[in-house]
């Protein structure tokens, strides 16, 4: 009885690792300034927390940070940075797994009224925010599930940046979980 017990729990922990594991953001494949943006994302464990950081700068403060979603996609109503600006898109889930696109450049759109305003619906950040603990309260608004292309028509596609270091966090669970499964089954 106790090494079904210990097999069953082995199970559903690796189960489990699977399960909030996965997390990515697809990558934009253009962002216009004053115009609106759908970003979009899968696996990990709800809530989800969006932030812009400076492009590349993964440990950098964030630019803006928007509401918590529970959903897979947030729709940025107007993308409110200005054109040339190079963005990574960061996402933390509800267990702090983290995740960035590949880094973004703001093109120029024909209206540039809603540049360094608020308009995007999210909490623009001073430079002595820390990037990634910062978060917008509020709600859900904006989510939608939609087809993953922004309002100009563009196709996003996953990310290829490299995992962060919550990955390698990751993966030493899913090694936890492999040899918590050995052991259960050796008492078999």
């Amino acid at each position: 009885m106790m090494k079904s017990v210990l097999a069953l729990a082995a199970f559903a922990v690796a189960a489990f690792a699977q399960t909030a594991g996965n997390l990515t953001v697809s990558t934009p494949s253009s962002l216009v300034t004053c115009q609106p943006a759908l970003i979009t994302w899968s696996g990990g464990v709800s809530p989800y927390f969006l932030s812009v950081l400076p492009g590349g700068q993964t440990s950098a403060s964030a630019l803006e940070s928007f509401p918590t979603q529970t959903g897979s996609s947030y729709t940025w109503p107007k993308v409110d940075i200005q054109a040339g600006t190079l963005i990574t898109i960061q996402i933390r889930d509800g267990q702090g797994n983290i995740q960035y696109s590949s880094p973004v450049t703001i093109q120029a759109g024909p209206d540039t009224t809603c540049v360094g305003g608020n308009s995007s619906g999210g909490t623009v950040l001073n430079s002595s925010a820390v990037g990634g603990s910062t978060s917008a309260a509020g709600s859900t608004g904006g989510s939608s599930s939609g087809s993953p292309t922004s309002s100009s028509g563009s196709a996003t596609s996953p990310s290829t940046t490299p995992k962060s270091a919550a990955s390698g966090l990751k993966a030493a669970g899913y090694a936890v979980a492999g040899i918590a499964g050995l052991i259960g089954a050796a008492l078999l």
